[in-house]
């Protein structure tokens, strides 16, 4: 199947304030040569903790942020092509819908805006597009003319998701889009993005820190710990049959979709959360099943029972990316 995203060794470094204000500023990797793909109409998910890189991913495939390496959206570099020509390609759904929108410009400015910047209709036909846009994410042709503080958190999401429809992109990332809504109101939205999957062909990467929300949402899975991918597969696959330590960890700190207690998977040391990466290995701290030769050589991707794993400790079957 085509690919819509092609990600191949991108890299992403931050500068370092940790060292003080006197100090000289010096960089800090935050991805380390992130690989992967995504299929036309495909749900994928990228899955870690707090802090292990996945919006910074996001955002380097959004040109939000500088990076090495090359992305390709739809067959366009991102690296030669200009700016305008992904505004069309990608579009993003982030965590915090009213920080997403401008609390001074009405609802159907928002979502007519987009089509405004790129001179796309006559007025008639961009306010019938948003109408018809409201209708799509739920919500009735009124609102055109509210403002973001008339609304309630769901609705703003439902907003930021239409905005984010109107110039029919091929590729949507939300990141962590219901995180910060309340349950019910987050599954809405959950259930909205797989109608929108459904009815409108497109391909989403999905980025959060639940590993059952991804799990019921995606057709596969990348899981990222410190910058690095150590497990991809089918959802089934990584869900049901982890193959990497950490990706067991995570399975074993949430609870069953069927509303069960831990799984009982993985008993990696969690006081070691915050020890520093060293050597070849950055998991190493953490992983019960950790040796020398985790430390001492570096850990490529591997295929094991039809997904790939970096870890010398699972199935597998050969490399196929270091």
């Amino acid at each position: 199947m085509e690919e819509i995203l092609s990600a191949e060794r991108v890299s992403v470094s931050y500068p370092d304030s940790s060292l003080g204000i006197f100090a000289k500023r010096k960089q800090k990797l935050v991805l380390h040569d992130v690989s992967l793909s995504i299929r036309r109409r495909e749900f994928f998910g990228l899955v870690g903790e707090s802090g292990c890189g996945k919006s910074t991913f996001g955002n380097a495939v959004l040109g939000l942020l500088p990076f090495t390496g090359s992305i390709h959206i739809d067959g366009h570099d991102r690296n030669t092509e200009a700016r305008p020509v992904f505004t069309r390609l990608v579009q993003a759904v982030f965590q915090d819908p009213l920080g997403a929108l401008n609390p001074k410009k009405t609802v159907g400015f928002t979502m007519e805006e987009p089509l405004l910047i790129n001179g796309i209709g006559t007025a008639a036909e961009r306010e019938q597009k948003v109408c018809q846009m409201l209708d799509t994410v739920g919500l009735d042709a009124s609102y055109r003319k509210r403002y973001p503080s008339e609304l309630s958190g769901g609705q703003r999401q439902r907003v930021c998701i239409g905005a984010a429809l109107m110039l029919d992109p091929k590729l949507v990332i939300a990141d962590e889009a219901v995180s910060a809504l309340d349950v019910s109101v987050g599954s809405q939205i959950l259930n909205l993005f797989r109608e929108i999957h459904r009815d409108r062909e497109l391909s989403l990467l999905f980025i959060s820190h639940n590993l059952n929300i991804v799990y019921y949402m995606c057709d596969r899975i990348a899981v990222m710990y410190r910058g690095y991918i150590v497990e991809q597969g089918d959802a089934d696959d990584v869900y049901q049959r982890p193959l990497h330590p950490y990706t067991k960890l995570l399975l074993s700190s949430v609870p069953d979709i069927g509303g069960q207690a831990e799984r009982g998977r993985g008993d990696a040391p969690l006081e070691t959360l915050r020890a520093p990466c060293s050597g070849a290995c950055c998991f190493y701290h953490r992983c019960p099943l950790a040796d020398e030769r985790c430390l001492s050589e570096p850990q490529p991707l591997l295929c094991g029972n039809s997904h790939l794993v970096r870890c010398w400790k699972a199935p597998s079957s050969g490399i196929l990316q270091s």
